[in-house]
């Protein structure tokens, strides 16, 4: 019987021991979410400072553009099969909207097949300047901007630099106007 009760006790305080160890580690993982990447490197494009890189894409309306377009831009590289993507897409939407009032351009890279992107392409029609459909796996814009994940959107600058880039479009700094002159 005292090897019994010793079982017990011995089971019941590794038990709490886990139960503790489990508690922290939900902890940490929770502080972790609360990371975003205003200012930094999210890791899932071209770190913030770098040109924009070379690269020629066709946009929904025929047009081509390529890095010297994207000047004083919002950026936002999403994916139909996302669903991140599709919580964010209104927000990007909105800030789209704040961007262009301001004189900025916009462009929207939708990675996905032309049938599942037509969803995410409707709200962006008259927001976004250019609009890119990119339904080939490792494509010329997802190499150029090396884009490990999405979403993911950036603010390039007039030089054509990367300044800030966030998975959360509303945490991206407010633009500014584009001074005319």
């Amino acid at each position: 019987m005292p090897y019994l009760i010793a079982a017990v006790v011995v089971l019941a305080v590794l038990c709490l021991l886990n139960l503790l160890l489990t508690f922290g580690i939900v902890r940490k993982l929770r502080a972790g979410q609360g990371n975003t990447y205003a200012g930094d490197d999210p890791g899932l494009m071209i770190p913030n400072g770098s040109a924009m890189p070379e690269f020629e894409a066709e946009t929904i309306d025929g047009e081509t553009i390529s890095g010297d377009t994207l000047r004083d831009a919002l950026i936002g590289f999403i994916s139909p099969h996302c669903s991140a993507c599709r919580e964010q897409l209104p927000n990007f939407v909105e800030i789209a909207g704040n961007h262009r009032a301001r004189g900025r351009t916009v462009v929207a890279f939708v990675h996905g097949d032309a049938e599942d992107a037509r969803k995410m392409i409707e709200p962006l029609r008259g927001i976004a300047s250019h609009v890119v459909i990119e339904d080939a796996e490792d494509g010329p814009t997802e190499k150029a901007f090396k884009v490990a994940g999405y979403p993911v959107f950036g603010i390039v600058d007039g030089a054509g630099t990367l300044t800030a880039s966030n998975i959360k479009p509303k945490e991206l700094p407010d633009p500014a106007p584009i001074p005319v002159g």
